[in-house]
């Protein structure tokens, strides 16, 4: 749709996604990989220069072997050993022989070239034809694509031929070698009176070394000439791209320029139809001729897309039986996999949105208009159940333009025809927005008129008023600006329903993968499937828009541009002395140490929910365990995060000991702290949930930090306690061996009672309560005598920890009823004066 009609079509959806009105800028450099490819590096230089040095060594010393390298002054080889070295040159020559055959990437070259050559040859006329007519950005960017994968073939190849003559010459230089010491050998064999079979060994050993250079320069040869051959295609492709890109520059720069007549110009309609039939037969011919190389040519996926088709179509379908199933059993299902019902339109959609980008496949210019206009078809089945039937013709309405603007950028050698269809195209856009003021009157008339829907009116009037520039562009004769203002709304609007189209399918993917095996046997599956599925819908969410932003200014023409500028902003220093950072720097260390801190917690939920609960762990071992993770994954990152930023690690390491002792004097406190976090995580005396006494506090342990541990109180309160106390002070675990706690209850009769009848009475009533254990089991004892009393203590074992309060006020409100039902009774206080 149109960028405001999409908006309509967002906000009149039932089941609303999270907003996309946020954008992020792309940062294409990968930090983990950079980071990996610099360690290794770093770590092979050494390796490698202790290699070059003993390489030198080694080449100064005089060869033994015939794979050695020659001396400056060739030796003579011992009489000795003639027989010898005659069978290793043997072997050698057949080794650099069998080594030398062209291999199957060289035949290929040499198969193809020719049908590169005359495919280069078309498309160079072409696009010498296309920027002579002043093409639009949108069709220099085409161009361009193309290019840059033919120019990409021609240097793939070019290094592949590179490599062969390489290979080959050093054979040469080998066999060269090995001529010019068998010849000295042999003159000084025979000075020397050698017998006749060793002589003619030796003049046998040369006549193979000389027979076995002519097929290998004849293959040296071949490669040089492919070589030449290759170099001048991929010199070609660059010149091809050098002129896009001084005419992208040109029509960037003149997008205010008038570049045509005006449309009432009369001569210009008469030229235009008399050229009308004859341009209308290349448009086919051109149409046919890429659809036949699209179904020829392998390489450019013919055969490979139906079969995407037909996988994909067969896997909806299961899917859409599977949803079946869960419906009729009443199960759970998420409204996602509802995308499903219609698998074909799904498949199809998902193919065409993944064959029609320029990442993945380089189509040729018709190929892909076409298929574009296609996958409009299953993208509407996919959004029409998700939008309401007043806007529905605004979507089918956008579709036709985008078709009708598609059809108008095959008549850019008549310029008035398709600057006539540029201003029905625009007059017609103009006219679907305006109508689309009926639905915001419903939709205030249903509910108060929101911020959202402000917004949205907002859009629609400045789009309408973009719009009337266009047309009045158009008319006019400026019809870069035009082209530029209605072609990129509705291409927008396009973009973006397949953006949502897309968005539905993955969904529905993601959907399905958590409730079908094997991702449905996982615990963190089974207990946070919600979660999961909200979290991987946000991530599509971001793909989804950074995939619309790229394809919409590619569509442009503007990618290029707009990522030249991306980089020369994000290269953009700041400097103060000897201190240089640029914004790229800072904003790849924050994205590092961001990236470290989200694996950190992906691992440490993994653990959690799936790890842990199939092993068997002692307490607290499994929080130690992530906590230490946590930490060295967070400081990897900072560490990796830093050597993004540039930091010479050697002068951070006298920095350190620097700093070391201020840290010794100032921030000892912490260092303390962090030390005994360590202790507390590795001795594991205390774990996260038990019950300890520190001092006069009391409490469940919460959390064990880096600097402190949250003990929560039964008043509940959340104490902070630093780790140092919990490991130097006396702290008294309830619950480090077991869950069981004594309760002692103190109890005073008055003299005159039988003591073992008050033993007997108390353990009766401990026994009564049905949250005492009966092993241990119950036990009163007698204490002393008081001036008033004899003293009885009751000791129990309450049968869950966090009830022993309970128990105990149970226990003496029970006490108190069987003293007094006995007979007996308790001392009254007094004071005697």
């Amino acid at each position: 749709m149109f960028l405001m009609s999409c908006g309509c079509v967002f906000s009149d959806v039932r089941e609303m996604p999270p907003a996309l009105v946020r954008s992020r800028g792309l940062l294409r450099s990968f930090l983990c990989s950079s980071l990996i490819a610099g360690l290794l590096a770093c770590s092979l230089a050494p390796i490698l220069v202790g290699a070059a040095e003993e390489e030198k060594t080694e080449s100064a010393k005089a060869p033994a072997p015939p794979v050695a390298s020659a001396p400056a002054a060739p030796a003579t080889i011992p009489l000795a050993d003639i027989a010898t070295w005659a069978t290793a040159v043997s072997n050698l020559i057949g080794n650099l022989t069998a080594g030398a055959k062209p291999s199957a990437q060289i035949e290929n070259i040499a198969k193809t070239l020719p049908e590169l050559s005359e495919k280069l040859d078309a498309q160079f006329a072409a696009t010498t034809k296309s920027l002579e007519a002043e093409p639009t950005l949108e069709t220099l960017q085409n161009e361009q694509q193309l290019w840059q994968a033919a120019q990409l073939q021609a240097t793939g190849w070019l290094n592949a031929l590179t490599l062969e003559a390489t290979k080959l010459q050093d054979a040469l230089n080998r066999l060269a070698e090995l001529q010019k010491l068998w010849s000295s050998s042999r003159a000084s064999a025979q000075t020397a009176k050698a017998p006749d079979p060793i002589l003619q060994q030796m003049d046998a050993t040369l006549t193979a070394i000389i027979d076995a250079q002519a097929p290998l320069q004849a293959q040296r040869a071949n490669i040089l000439n492919l070589q030449s051959r290759v170099a001048e295609e991929a010199t070609r492709c660059g010149t091809a791209l050098q002129r896009i890109a001084d005419f992208q520059q040109k029509a960037v720069a003149g997008i205010l320029a008038r570049d045509a007549p005006p449309i009432w110009t009369i001569n210009l309609w008469s030229d235009a139809v008399a050229a009308l039939p004859e341009h209308a037969g290349k448009i086919a011919s051109a149409y046919w001729t890429d659809v036949a190389e699209y179904l020829r040519d392998p390489r450019q996926g013919g055969s490979l897309h139906p079969a995407i088709l037909i996988f994909l179509a067969l896997v909806f379908s299961v899917a859409r039986r599977k949803i079946a199933v869960w419906e009729k059993s009443g199960s759970d299902a998420s409204s996602a996999i509802l995308v499903f019902e219609r698998p074909y339109a799904a498949a199809l959609a998902t193919t065409l949105v993944f064959v029609t980008a320029p990442l993945f496949f380089q189509l040729p210019t018709a190929v892909r208009q076409l298929l574009t206009i296609i996958s409009l078809v299953p993208m509407l089945r996919l959004v029409r159940p998700k939008i309401s039937a007043s806007i529905a013709f605004v979507l089918y309405a956008c579709c036709f333009l985008f078709a009708l603007d598609t059809l108008r950028q095959t008549f850019a050698g008549i310029q008035v025809i398709g600057q006539a269809i540029l201003v029905g195209e625009t007059l017609a856009a103009i006219i679907v927005l305006y109508s689309i003021r009926r639905h915001y009157r419903q939709i205030i008339a249903a509910r108060a008129e929101s911020s959202g829907l402000m917004v949205l009116k907002a859009g629609r009037f400045l789009l309408i008023i973009v719009l009337l520039v266009a047309l009045l562009a158009a008319v006019a004769g400026y019809t870069r600006l035009a082209r530029l203002l209605t072609p990129g709304i509705l291409a927008g609007g396009i973009l973006g329903l397949a953006a949502f189209a897309s968005l539905r399918v993955g969904g529905g993917v993601v959907a399905l993968a958590l409730r079908v095996w094997p991702l449905s046997s996982l615990q963190m599956v089974a207990h946070h499937r919600e979660l999961l599925e909200r979290r991987v819908y946000r991530l599509l969410i971001w793909i989804a828009v950074g995939g619309w932003l790229v394809r919409y200014l590619s569509y442009l023409g503007l990618l290029d541009p707009a990522w030249s500028l991306a980089n020369a902003l994000l290269a953009t220093k700041l400097e103060r002395g000897s201190i240089s950072i640029s914004i790229s720097d800072v904003l790849e260390f924050f994205l590092t140490v961001w990236l470290a801190y989200l694996l950190s917690r992906f691992l440490r939920f993994v653990l959690q929910e799936d790890v842990y609960p199939r092993i068997d762990l002692a307490p607290g071992l499994s929080y130690a365990a992530s906590s230490l993770l946590n930490y060295v994954i967070l400081a990897v990152g900072f560490v990796a995060a830093l050597g993004v930023l540039g930091v010479d690690f050697s002068k951070v390491s006298l920095l350190a000991g620097a700093f070391s002792v201020g840290i010794g004097f100032g921030l000892q406190g912490v260092v303390n702290n962090f030390v005994s976090g360590l202790i507390l995580l590795f001795e594991r005396p205390i774990h996260v949930g038990d019950t300890v006494e520190v001092g006069n506090l009391t409490g469940t342990v919460r959390r064990i930090g880096i600097r402190a541990s949250v003990i929560h109180t039964g008043a509940g309160a959340d104490i902070i306690v630093p780790n140092s106390q919990l490991v130097t002070d006396k702290v008294t675990n309830w619950t480090l061996s077991d869950r069981l706690r004594r309760v002692d209850l103190p109890v005073g009769v008055v003299y005159g009672a039988d003591p073992k009848k008050v033993i007997e009475l108390l353990e009766q009533v401990a026994r009564a309560h049905p949250d005492v254990l009966r092993e241990p089991a119950p036990r009163a004892l007698f204490i002393n005598y008081g001036a008033s009393s004899t003293n009885f203590e009751l000791s129990v074992w309450p049968s869950h920890f966090n009830q022993a309060a309970e128990v105990r006020s149970d226990l003496a409100a029970a006490v108190y009823d069987a003293v007094n039902a006995a007979g007996m009774s308790f001392p009254l206080p007094h004071r005697e004066l």
